[in-house]
């Protein structure tokens, strides 16, 4: 039974092992949500507005380490042994993580010449748990093939969150080179749960006083969460209640994001970005749990036997337990720094100039072709996890616009991917898919990424 729920939740890392999106979006200018990963990009519109729920939806999912074939290839190997192969590849920088975003309202409009103004509302979910590769093992083979094995217990680190954000954004065309941009986010967060700084080992050994003796060494670890708990000390019951406070009904935090797009020449640019550079404030809702000390068990010790009163041993060393790795509960606030973001490529344009938008006295020229490279980097808890994609684009008509990628990362070295951008009347409507090549075949793919959404743009 122990084994079968330990393979159960490994099949659940498995399938939710979701990677950092690749931001196909990025320097794409052709779409509105290019200013929601670069504040600072040009824009050649006068104003849009996207359909609610529909103006920009994405999913991010991947992992590392294995393949689904590992696990499910029809080779005559039993999934038994398979499992064990994959579970002994793995270590603990592995990770799974879930990323989910949904734009609820999103808008924009030029201020002036040189100014376009843009805001909206957005939920977001964002998850990343790493492997506990010692726990795992203790859990799936038992302590007794380990004696001496220190396990440690800093593998156990993870975070989750539900929030709205509610975002106002402003780019500036400072001269012909150079744009600058920002964008002021305010969090409601609605569900927090994380527990990133523990530390400890269990060790089991040879007693002398019984068979194995369990040893603690300085364990310190602790669980934080906002908006898990209720006032009645109850967990959630309805995950749907979450949407209800994560429109300024939360716990609320500030944010900021910062672009820029600078022209070295006519076709050759640099654009870059900083998002999600703030922190969520938890002080509604609170639940927080921590153990810290040393321990050494031995066993139950049966003394003399008692039947009245009968001893009640199971107490005695919880008593003991609790006395040396004391646990507390609390309801105390704290701060949770979101996962920042940085963004930077340099894109090169040339072939037939396309054509010249114009929004009231300002001009813009574009080229059918474009290719570049584009560096990517989110902050996790045991540090950045980075991206490197070189991109080509390509303009087929004055309404339809492509553009085509290949990104290295942790998962592979060749992820294929590719974007389209066409414009019906004010009608502008995108798509954006990440590892084309695991759509062929799957059981060789351990990562994906879409996006789409639709928006009406007056240009």
């Amino acid at each position: 039974m122990r084994k079968n729920v330990f393979i159960f939740m490994m099949l659940f890392f498995l399938f939710c092992r979701v990677y950092p999106q690749q931001k196909l979006a990025f320097s794409f200018g052709e779409t509105p949500q290019t200013l929601m990963l670069n504040p600072g990009a040009e824009t050649a519109f006068k104003y849009h507005f996207g359909f609610p729920l529909l103006s920009n939806i994405s999913l991010n999912g991947g992992f590392t380490g294995f393949q689904l074939n590992d696990l499910f290839a029809n080779d005559g190997v039993n999934f038994t042994t398979k499992f064990q192969r994959v579970l002994n590849r793995l270590d603990e920088r592995d990770f799974l993580t879930l990323q989910a975003k949904i734009d609820v309202l999103n808008g924009g409009f030029r201020w002036d010449d040189k100014t376009y103004m843009s805001f909206g509302f957005y939920e977001e979910f964002d998850f990343i748990g790493y492997m506990p590769k010692d726990i795992a093992d203790l859990l799936y083979y038992g302590n007794a093939p380990f004696l001496n094995r220190s396990f440690s217990l800093s593998h156990v680190t993870f975070k989750a969150d539900v929030m709205g954000v509610l975002h106002f954004g402003i780019s500036r065309k400072v001269s012909d080179r150079l744009s600058v941009g920002g964008r002021l986010k305010i969090y409601s967060s609605s569900l927090n749960i994380e527990s990133t700084s523990n530390s400890g080992t269990y060790t089991t050994a040879r007693s002398n006083v019984n068979l194995y003796q369990h040893i603690l060494n300085n364990v310190d670890g602790q669980i934080r969460t906002s908006g898990l708990i209720d006032q009645n000390n109850q967990l959630l019951q309805n995950p749907l209640d979450l949407l209800t406070k994560t429109f300024l009904g939360g716990n609320l935090g500030l944010g900021f994001d910062f672009g820029i797009t600078y022209h070295f020449t006519p076709q050759f640019e640099f654009t870059g970005s900083i998002l999600d550079l703030g922190f969520v404030r938890h002080t509604k809702g609170t639940k927080n749990y921590s153990a810290e000390g040393n321990y050494v068990f031995n066993g139950i010790q049966l003394t003399d036997f008692n039947a009245n009163p009968p001893i009640d041993y199971w107490q005695l060393l919880s008593d003991d337990f609790k006395a040396n790795v004391p646990n507390r509960e609390d309801n105390n606030s704290y701060t949770s720094w979101r996962p920042t973001q940085f963004n930077a490529a340099l894109k090169y344009s040339f072939g037939e100039i396309r054509r010249k938008e114009c929004y009231t006295t300002t001009y813009k020229e574009y080229y059918r072709n474009a290719f570049g490279f584009q560096v990517h980097s989110i902050f996790r808890p045991l540090g950045p996890l980075l991206s490197l994609t070189s991109f080509y684009e390509r303009s087929l008509g004055k309404n339809f616009h492509t553009k085509f990628t290949h990104t290295m990362n942790a998962h592979s070295y060749l992820i294929l991917g590719s974007g389209m951008s066409f414009q019906l009347g004010r009608l502008n409507i995108f798509g954006m898919l990440d590892n084309i090549l695991g759509l062929v075949n799957v059981g060789n793919s351990n990562n994906f990424s879409l996006n789409f959404g639709v928006n009406f743009v007056i240009k």
